[in-house]
């Protein structure tokens, strides 16, 4: 079925306004502006309400990205249990690969205005009776993402509350770079993409790899 062009100029709008400006920082309203729209309720009529648009926005991008995640972390468990490396890269890589399809791409800072309302370790999707306030996509698709990201901690050397803690702070370092990467890429100013992305799979490893508690290395003056 063709998506109208009402429609799609609304998840194009909505996309880059969030990106730019957070979830809460846009409204409905500048979304049905930005999109051309002149009836008010063009959200409901498209959407059902905002988290419908949201999603909607969501639902573009994420079965395919996390499709691809799915594959290639199948893949890496062919051989037995699978290297810290080949898990960041089925994590990394199919965000990339959504970028790189971007004219501009909104994708990661898209994510990263999600992540600025996300509870730290949100490693698990919540129950709809456990989700808050705040923003939570309903893409059936997130299992595959939250399943990846249980195995990644399971393979560091942590208690698990430190591991799956861990974990939510390199998806924030990788999320928050790409983002960064897309506003140069903007502004005519972002080093090749497939170099970007080996450096950072190489610096997730890194961080998900520093020892915890009593052996890590203190960071306090001497």
């Amino acid at each position: 079925m063709a998506v109208s062009t009402g429609r799609l100029a609304l998840l194009d709008a909505a996309e880059e306004l969030v990106a730019r400006r957070g979830i809460h920082g846009v409204s409905a309203r500048e979304v049905v502006t930005a999109a051309g729209q002149r009836n008010n309720s063009a959200i409901a009529y498209h959407f059902g309400s905002w988290h419908g648009l949201l999603d909607a926005v969501w639902s573009r991008h994420a079965p395919h990205v996390n499709a691809q995640r799915a594959a290639l972390t199948d893949a890496a468990h062919l051989d037995g249990s699978p290297a810290l490396e080949r898990l960041v890269y089925a994590y990394v890589h199919p965000l990339v690969t959504e970028i790189a399809r971007g004219r501009p791409s909104y994708w990661a800072r898209f994510n990263e205005q999600w992540l600025a309302t996300a509870p730290l370790v949100f490693l698990a999707v919540p129950q709809p009776g456990a989700v808050q306030a705040d923003y939570y996509p309903s893409d059936e698709s997130l299992t595959v993402l939250a399943s990846l990201l249980e195995t990644i901690a399971q393979c560091l050397d942590l208690p698990e509350a430190d591991a799956r803690r861990r974990v939510g702070l390199t998806v924030r370092f990788v999320i928050g770079s790409f983002a960064s990467w897309e506003r140069a890429h903007e502004a005519g100013d972002a080093t090749d993409l497939s170099t970007f992305e080996s450096e950072i799979v190489e610096l997730a490893c890194a961080m998900l790899r520093v020892p915890g508690g009593d052996s890590a290395p203190s960071s306090r003056p001497r």
